[in-house]
């Protein structure tokens, strides 16, 4: 029987044992959750970040003070990035998402189109999210609910026009990324079309950067997010709306007004924080800056306006980078007949007309390589200034700019006629002219044959008849030697000799 000393150490050490595994069993149920927080929302939960990843490729020893956790600046028409911080670290995007769903509207959309807002549009907004105020079946014009979506930021917008190109919200969501992958987007899911918090919906400041770049090819989609107010005719269901872009860089009243800004989207979640997109243009220059994780609007204004104002200032004045009067190529023209092409000539090839830009400092601009895309053999008739194909022009790997290559001549079609005289020709070269000039050839061929035949006939008869004469010359000298024996019989007797 245990005595009690014996039964107060084991009972110490038996709580000793279940404080120690169990204060370890709750930390391993934690671990995951920690996880995801670290991934998703460092920035906002821990309270110590990671150390940024800055990156100033026009000066290296320049670092720019940005309060918003991640930022790019990258060139809206070469893609060259210029100034980048945590640019691949993954965030919230918030209402910046709305680049993307506007590009694809106002690229697939019809503008002339009734959106009709349904009842799962209108919970599909998130609550408290960003609205124009619409109700369940009121419609609404599909050009009208783009300003809606840019300049308001109305996530039921966004919802309905889903709805109506794709059939669902689901089905749009995943255009949205297909597009995103088919512009570059590596680091990016898109889970909804408006940018309310998903803890599966995130992007990147490079990805958003790239968006950006696609999206303001459309004219229309940089019309919209450009104008500063617009309205909405009343609807079946409301009267006359009034809409105002949410970003003050775009407004001339604004103490963050900024004159050269094209577009820009404005975003904000609690998870999020402040996000904000912008396109800016300056003397030839065209730039896009993205922030996100920023700590309030005025942080992602000033930081936005900083990062454009560094940009500007590294670029060279605009210059001419290809002069269409001093490059020229030249392609084969040709014409089909009767199944067979035939070569008419060449034609001159330049650029439609001159291309003129402005570069960073840190790219060098005497050093560009132009490659002309065409087609080798161009279909006749060839007309001056026709399209033949592009020419582009490259700063290393970075495409700079492409243009049309145009003929600086022509080249005209020939006639059936002239085609079938110029088959008949080729048809006797090939047929009579190629087979009698094999002909001579093994004529000429045989007859140097039998005359090198003949010559090394005669040689080797010449050097037969001066063998057969050394020969016979040779048994002539032993024929008129005489032996010793028969030189003494006949050698005559002194006379009066007796044998």
């Amino acid at each position: 029987m245990l005595n009690k000393t014996t039964l107060y150490h084991f009972i110490t050490f038996l709580l000793i044992f279940i404080v120690f595994f169990s204060n370890n069993s709750i930390e391993i149920f934690a671990e995951p959750n920690s996880q995801v927080i670290s991934i998703t929302e460092s920035s906002s939960e821990s309270t110590t970040e990671a150390p940024s990843e800055i990156k100033n490729y026009a000066d290296a020893n320049k670092t720019l003070e940005l309060n918003s956790r991640a930022a790019i600046l990258m060139d809206a028409k070469t893609g060259t990035i210029i100034y980048e911080k945590n640019a691949h670290e993954k965030h919230y995007p918030a209402s910046i998402t709305k680049v993307l769903t506007g590009y694809i509207a106002c690229s697939e959309g019809k503008f002339d189109d009734t959106l009709t807002v349904s009842q799962s549009a209108i919970d599909g907004m998130g609550v408290g999210g960003s609205s124009i105020g619409l109700v369940p079946g009121e419609k609404i014009n599909f050009e009208d609910g783009l300003y809606g979506v840019m300049l308001e930021s109305a996530n039921e917008v966004c919802m309905a026009i889903a709805e109506h190109m794709s059939g669902s919200k689901d089905a749009f969501v995943k255009k949205m990324n297909e597009v995103a992958q088919s512009i570059g987007c590596k680091e990016s899911h898109f889970a909804n079309p408006h940018g309310f918090h998903d803890d599966n919906h995130y992007t990147t400041c490079y990805d958003m950067a790239l968006i950006t770049k696609k999206a303001i090819t459309n004219e229309d989609f940089n019309h919209i997010w450009g104008t500063v107010s617009h309205q909405i005719p009343a609807t079946n269901l409301n009267v006359s709306r009034y809409l105002n872009h949410k970003d003050k860089m775009i407004k001339p009243s604004s103490e963050y007004y900024y004159p050269d800004l094209v577009g820009g989207k404005t975003g904000f979640t609690d998870q999020a924080g402040n996000t904000l997109v912008s396109f800016a243009e300056r003397n030839g220059a065209s730039l896009i800056s993205v922030v996100m994780k920023a700590d309030g609007y005025d942080n992602t204004y000033k930081d936005s306006i900083a990062l454009l104002d560094y940009g500007f200032s590294v670029y060279n004045p605009e210059q001419t980078i290809f002069n269409s009067k001093e490059y020229s190529t030249t392609a084969n023209v040709v014409q089909d007949y009767n199944g067979k092409t035939y070569t008419l000539g060449t034609v001159a090839i330049s650029g439609f007309t001159d291309v003129k830009m402005a570069l960073p400092k840190f790219m060098d601009s005497s050093n560009l390589t132009i490659k002309t895309v065409i087609d080798n053999n161009l279909k006749a008739p060839v007309k001056l200034n026709d399209i033949v194909g592009k020419i582009e022009i490259y700063s290393g790997d970075t495409l700079l700019s492409t243009i049309d290559a145009v003929s600086t001549t022509d080249a005209p079609a020939i006639s059936d006629k002239a085609l079938a005289k110029r088959a008949l020709k080729d048809n006797l070269r090939k047929y009579v002219m190629v087979p009698l000039c094999i002909l001579i050839v093994l004529f000429v061929l045989a007859l140097l044959i039998v005359f090198i035949k003949s010559i090394i006939r005669t040689i080797t008869g010449k050097g037969k008849r001066k063998k057969k004469k050394r020969r016979k010359n040779h048994n002539n000298r032993h024929k008129k030697r005489p032996s010793s024996n028969k030189k003494q019989k006949n050698r005559k007797r002194p006379t009066g000799q007796k044998k």
